[in-house]
């Protein structure tokens, strides 16, 4: 199955995907003109598009569960060769708590906004919520930091080979 999928997974998936698109496709367009009748107030109450979602997530959950699937096959297949995966993988999980215990678990002036708007639509900010957005946030500027770094270096490094 493995060395199939290594063959023909691309091929599979995006003609899967492709299949999907034309189906999705053809159910919009026949209704179409059904939709753009009826008052913008019920045009939310349709279930037009309902296959396009539903085919978007499904997709999106069969690639995810593919992605934890051939991950873990690889890493149980060569231990050896996954430690620098393994050892990254817990790097950024490091970096991403220290900046989580880090950040206050306060909103700032800067996303306040974006703040007021998401608890109109009836979402509610924790302390632990905003401490989990900062943290991402400055995990990835760190990690864009570290990119940044690391170019330089091997750019240094390159020119005195």
């Amino acid at each position: 199955m493995y060395k199939f999928l290594t063959k023909n997974g691309q091929a599979l998936a995006f003609g899967l995907g492709v299949l999907i698109t034309v189906i999705f496709l053809v159910t919009v367009l026949s209704g179409v003109g059904e939709f753009s009748a009826l008052p913008e107030e019920e045009q939310d109450q349709t279930g037009i598009f309902n296959f396009g979602l539903g085919g978007a997530i499904a997709l999106t959950i069969i690639a995810a569960i593919a992605l934890l699937a051939f991950g873990l096959f690889q890493i149980a297949s060569d231990f050896k060769g996954s430690m620098k995966g393994i050892i990254g993988f817990g790097i950024l999980l490091v970096i991403f708590f220290v900046s989580y215990s880090m950040a206050s678990g306060e909103a700032s002036p800067y996303i306040q906004g974006a703040i007021n708007k998401f608890e109109e639509a009836g979402a509610v900010f924790t302390s632990n919520n905003l401490k989990f957005i900062s943290g991402g946030i400055s995990t990835a500027v760190a990690l864009v930091v570290i990119a940044a770094v690391a170019f330089v270096f091997a750019e240094v490094r390159n020119l005195f080979k």
